[in-house]
């Protein structure tokens, strides 16, 4: 019993000191003890403790003039080796790079795992006003076209369970918060196989995805997105540049194994949040 209790302890600490990271790598300017401890509903001393430990192993760096903390460098370094073993950059980055030069956004590659969407890969276009990269950050499935095209593939039951077990938080006043609302959009995305979300999860900014299927071609690995601001985005140029996502798209399921990659990558950076207690 009392090995089990241990055990147990040892799990419990380090699922929240995963969900800390998690909130750490979402707030690259830093965070505050009290926020971290308003956000996971744990003891002030616990998270304390554990910014302490982190901190010493310089995987969270506290700055003393604010009182924050935020990742290090170390553990985002240890994120990019990963990666990089993976290969998923060097086969893709290339690829990527093209369309971004091309039509001058920016163009990101997401992969399946565990019921959730993860951004791996991205390519800057050439624009002086551009949108926020992702990469790194789990998809918000109900407000992101990567996310849409992906659950328009699955079995709609399944893919509305998945969603509702993530959430459907109202990012904007475009954003998709109801199932009836969703369940349109899921047909809309299976009829034209690509999705557009206009505005529903940042404010100015839209984006147009397409899926990338397995080399067998039964189901969807991942899914490639171009975003940009949405002045320069309106649907019809949206709509016209889903050719080159879909070759762009073929490629990439061609020459990077991501069914693999499915099974290997992101392990780290998922379940966000999980029991805490």
């Amino acid at each position: 019993m009392l090995l089990q209790a241990t055990w147990l302890l040892m799990i419990s600490a380090v699922a929240r000191t995963m969900a800390i990271l998690e909130e750490l790598s979402e707030e690259p300017s830093g965070i505050t003890v009290s926020k971290l401890v308003e956000r996971l509903k744990c003891e002030k001393s616990i998270v304390s403790r554990i910014l302490s430990t982190l901190t010493d192993a310089d995987y969270v760096i506290r700055d003393p003039a604010t009182s924050t903390y935020r990742i290090g460098l170390r553990f985002a370094g240890m994120a990019l080796r990963h990666l990089d073993s993976t290969g998923t950059s060097d086969l893709c980055q290339p690829l990527l790079q093209d369309v971004a030069n091309k039509t001058g956004e920016l163009v990101q590659l997401l992969i399946v795992q565990n019921d959730q969407m993860i951004y791996v890969a991205k390519a800057e276009g050439k624009q002086r006003v551009r949108v926020l990269s992702l990469v790194g950050r789990v998809a918000a499935l109900h407000a992101s076209a990567a996310g849409k095209v992906w659950l328009a593939s699955l079995p709609e039951e399944r893919a509305l369970a998945i969603v509702l077990k993530q959430g459907m938080k109202k990012f904007t006043q475009n954003s998709v918060t109801t199932v009836d609302a969703l369940r349109a959009e899921l047909a809309r995305a299976r009829r034209a196989g690509f999705a557009i979300v206009e505005q529903e999860m940042f404010e100015d900014a839209s984006s147009v995805a397409v899926p990338i299927r397995g080399r067998q071609g039964d189901r969807v690995v991942g899914a490639v997105v171009l975003s940009g601001p949405s002045y320069r985005l309106p649907k019809k140029r949206m709509t016209n540049l889903v050719p080159i996502l879909r070759e762009l798209a073929d490629k990439l399921s061609d020459v990077a194994n991501l069914d693999f990659q499915v099974e290997s990558i992101g392990s780290g950076i998922m379940e966000r949040k999980q029991r805490l207690a």
